[in-house]
């Protein structure tokens, strides 16, 4: 049994939102505020150990404009039911997955409610809504002050009045018919459901600050506790009575000693007249308080030399945050062990690991935590596996590539039309990913994780060819710069480039697609044309070579020729296009969704002359750089020049030895539209597929 779907509504950001889980770890990603947190935060406040109430500022901007519609009703004296249902509501709805032919079902029992005996779905909801009984308390609010905004002074009274008329209900829904539904009094049933605890990104770890030193010696005392209660682990029990017994010897000791010390002080106190006739014996009786000894009394040291160990706020922060997110794991897994009826699955939140961490332990971090489960569940032979749940959010490439493709689910922040506010839309890849192959998908996972690739955390992405542009790819983002505004320079802007060569970057295509993420692509003309060659056996044959784009019948580009292939094309395979029909393109037909590809165009639109590459584009572009034979045509000069011309060498001289020089114009254009806003999401639900002209 485990949580398979989750749903949002009403909360922050997440205004509707639906999440499939992973059976073991599922990994959320995204750029910042994009909603990561929230759900984080909707767990805490509904099923958390914390009791954190929900305020105003957590109902959607959507949901808000609600209240305002049901005090409208309520002064137009509607039924109360139809005020109650206009009202907004926070709601969290869990859908369960568990065997048809469990004996068993435990906590989850109550809210298998339907009558189909083929059903494997049971859904919990649960709901911080307002009641019939204190709509008053709500809506009613006496008129404000003079001078006073009506709807500011509304607010402010919601502020007070929410905690008193909302409260948290849970149901059980019929999957089959959703008008079927179970109430349960109270949560009581919810938390016998599901255990939800979280690690958060806030550890507290640094001693400089404001933080705790001593962080994970204090966890030691909650494993205690733990290990005390009557359900817990027989090992853990035994243990646990070693430790107090150690203490109420040590408590035996104290008060002997201390009875001794007492019975010397007497001769003294008899003096002045203590004890006198009517006053009864003084004997000592020290308490000693294990949860206390430990908690505040207990530390964890690292073993040094000559017997002088190191305070626990000595060693690297990586090293004891590590060190205390596994100490948590174990506790938590201790506390999910000794309860007498073990909820159906435990939901574990981990934000940020990455935190402190370098990036090989960030890998190992991710991929180790299912070894860690059976670790911890290996203490426990004769019971079942540790059924937990892992929900990761992190803003780490590391770990986000350590996942797989299916793990991770992308968080998209946008507004769907101008006049909306921003909310969150989640994109699954193991359904949006699909479409794409089993080989491409292996190598798209396997490209970013070698490249540490930030996809999915840039606000926009450039994809390049080769390593000379990735290099200049800084400089000429600077360059360009200077003729933006302010609120449109790429320097304010998180744009991640990605060096793909000309061969892979289509691959990438349908990611960036499912991403939403406005990309450049950049990459070379190479225009080829055809050469009559006689092989080793004598036999004539048709080979393509390189040559100057004037001479050039196709382009040996794969990212170009995939960018233009017709969808409908019989010959698809065989299909290409010539450099003068990729010059005749306009800058509308290089658009496709959110995605532009740029590549070679003359440098002033009214000659012909272009280059094949980077490089000649540089040289064209940049003419009183270079030595100039004179003897050929501008591309052809270029050209030649460029196959003198070292790549990592002119690359380093252009990226910082020369200061003022010019941008190609293929590269400055296409620059300029990626500094631009991404399109609206109707625009893009427009776009072409792939492949498509625009």
């Amino acid at each position: 049994m485990r949580i398979e779907k989750v749903r949002v509504e009403g909360f922050r950001l997440l205004q509707d939102v639906e999440i499939m889980l992973e059976p073991n770890s599922t990994v959320i990603v995204g750029r910042n505020n994009s909603g990561k947190t929230s759900l984080t935060d909707i767990f805490d406040r509904f099923t958390g150990e914390t009791g954190a109430r929900f305020r105003l500022e957590d109902f959607s901007a959507v949901s808000r404009s609600k209240f305002f519609n049901a005090r409208k009703l309520r002064e137009e004296n509607a039924k109360p039911e139809e005020v109650l249902a206009a009202l907004p509501t926070i709601t969290l709805t869990l859908t369960f997955a568990y065997d048809s032919a469990a004996q068993i079902l435990g906590p989850l029992a109550p809210f298998v409610i339907d009558l189909d005996v083929a059903s494997t779905r049971a859904v919990a909801r649960v709901e911080y809504g307002p009641t019939l009984a204190t709509l008053h308390t709500l809506l009613d609010v006496p008129s404000p002050a003079e001078g006073v905004e009506p709807n500011a002074h509304f607010l402010r009274s919601l502020r007070e009045t929410l905690p008193k008329a909302y409260s948290i209900r849970v149901c059980a829904i019929d999957p089959t018919d959703n008008t079927n539904r179970r109430d349960f009094e109270g949560t009581a049933a919810l938390a016998a459901l599901v255990q939800c605890n979280f690690v958060r990104a806030q550890r507290t770890l640094d001693h400089a600050k404001h933080g705790d030193a001593d962080v994970i010696g204090k966890l030691l005392s909650t494993l205690f506790k733990t290990a005390t209660a009557p359900t817990a682990a027989a090992a853990d029990q035994e243990l646990a009575a070693k430790l107090k017994s150690s203490v109420e010897d040590i408590e035996r000791n104290v008060q002997g000693d201390f009875d001794e010390m007492l019975k010397k002080l007497l001769p003294t106190m008899e003096v002045l007249g203590f004890p006198s006739l009517n006053d009864t014996e003084l004997r000592p009786e020290t308490s000693l308080n294990v949860e206390a000894l430990l908690s505040d009394h207990t530390k964890v040291v690292y073993t040094g030399t000559d017997g002088v160990h190191l305070p626990e706020g000595y060693n690297g922060l990586g090293t004891r945050n590590l060190i205390y997110m596994l100490l948590q794991l174990e506790s938590y897994h201790k506390t999910y062990r000794a309860k007498a009826t073990r909820p159906v699955t435990h939901l574990l939140f981990i934000e940020e690991p990455e935190a402190h961490l370098h990036p090989q332990m960030q890998e190992v971090f991710i991929n180790q935590l299912n070894i860690a489960i059976g670790k911890l569940s290996a203490s426990y032979p004769d019971e079942p596996a540790w059924k937990v749940q892992f929900v990761i959010t992190t803003h780490s490439p590391h770990v986000a590539n350590a996942a797989s493709f299916e793990a991770v689910r992308y968080f998209l922040n946008e507004s769907p039309d101008k006049a909306s506010t921003r909310q969150t839309k989640v994109k699954d890849f193991k359904k949006g990913m699909t479409t794409i192959s089993p080989d491409d998908q292996d190598f798209l996972h396997q490209y970013m994780t070698l490249t540490k690739c930030d996809l999915y955390f840039a606000d926009k992405a450039i994809m390049v060819e080769g390593t000379t542009e990735r290099l200049l790819m800084p400089r000429l983002c600077e360059l360009v710069d200077k003729s933006l505004d302010d609120k449109h320079k790429l320097a304010r802007q998180y744009v991640t480039c990605v060096e793909v060569g000309g061969a892979y970057a289509h691959i990438f295509y349908p990611l960036l697609d499912f991403l939403e993420l406005k990309t450049l692509v950049v990459t070379d003309l190479d225009s080829t044309r055809p050469v009559e060659k006689q092989n080793k056996k004598g036999i004539a044959i048709t080979t393509w070579e390189k040559c100057p784009v004037a001479e050039g019948q196709r382009t040996s580009n794969a990212a170009i020729k995939e960018w233009f292939r017709p969808v409908d094309t019989e010959e698809k395979e065989g299909w290409q296009i010539t450099p003068a029909e990729l010059l005749a393109k306009t800058p509308e037909e290089k658009l496709s969704g959110y995605r532009r590809i740029a590549y070679q165009i003359p440098e002033k639109p009214e000659t012909v002359t272009c280059a094949r590459s980077y490089e000649d584009a540089l040289v064209l572009a940049n003419p009183d750089r270079f030595e100039w034979p004179k003897e050929q045509d501008e591309a052809t000069e270029a050209w030649d020049i460029a196959k003198g011309l070292a790549k990592a060498d002119t690359a380093l001289r252009f990226a910082i030895r020369e200061k003022e020089w010019g941008v190609p114009r293929y590269i400055r254009e296409g620059l300029e539209w990626l500094s631009k806003p991404p399109p609206p999401p109707e625009l893009n639900a427009e776009a072409p597929s792939i492949g498509e002209p625009a």
